[in-house]
């Protein structure tokens, strides 16, 4: 297994939230007759709150991955297809997307949520928060190469120098922030060097997966 934890740390006010953000759950959960193993949307329970997770076009939960914890949620999502009678069929990987939600909230966020992301944005940039980011576990390894915040959510485009890309994986990745039904909900998207130098694809998927579980979950507040 591995992993990475978002740290609890307080500077200058800012409290980042514990939170993993990366992680594998072993072996093939059992699945009852008729369900999907790469559905499009799941819903996971952090912290006793229900949030659904909703993968962008062209791609799937593995429920495989799926881990539900006491620290939070985490699991992986693998491109698909989504066939005629509505099932999802793997296709080759492009990205490696996953998707973290921690068991209590975004911390500030009672003052407003993009206040509250802007904070989450200075504690990250600071050398233990940049390196509550690192997929190496290397310290000083760690760069944010880019800061966009939109009305809903923290996007960053990270560095990670020591990451192995042994896979053909690139060392850059965007990962993205927002407070969901009351808890802290990170994405990310790590795409291939060779197929996307820019990471504009990666940014662009990043994107539409903040999106999707937004919009997921507001269907499941309006219901």
């Amino acid at each position: 297994m591995f992993m990475w934890t978002f740290k609890g740390h307080i500077r200058g006010g800012v409290a980042a939230a514990l939170l993993v953000l990366m992680g594998c759950a072993g072996g093939q959960e059992h699945l009852s007759p008729g369900v999907d193993p790469v559905p499009r949307i799941v819903t996971v329970t952090s912290g006793g709150v229900p949030v659904n997770i909703a993968a962008p076009e062209g791609f799937c939960v593995d429920r495989a991955t799926i881990d539900e914890n006491p620290r939070g949620v985490f699991m992986f999502l693998s491109d698909c297809h989504i066939m005629e009678n509505g099932r999802g069929a793997r296709t080759p990987i492009t990205a490696i997307l996953t998707a973290s939600v921690s068991p209590s909230g975004l911390p500030g966020v009672e003052q407003g949520l993009q206040p509250a992301l802007t904070a989450l944005a200075r504690f990250l940039e600071t050398p233990v928060g940049t390196f509550t980011l690192s997929k190496s576990n290397v310290e000083g390894s760690v760069t944010i190469l880019e800061s966009k915040q939109s009305e809903r959510a923290l996007y960053l485009l990270i560095e990670d120098r020591a990451y192995n890309t042994q896979a053909g994986a690139s060392q850059r990745f965007w990962r993205a922030f927002s407070e969901v039904n009351g808890r802290l909900v990170a994405l990310s998207v790590t795409g291939y060097s060779q197929n996307d130098p820019d990471e504009e694809r990666a940014l662009r998927i990043i994107r539409a997966f903040m999106q999707t579980t937004l919009d997921a979950n507001q269907v499941m507040a309006a219901n």
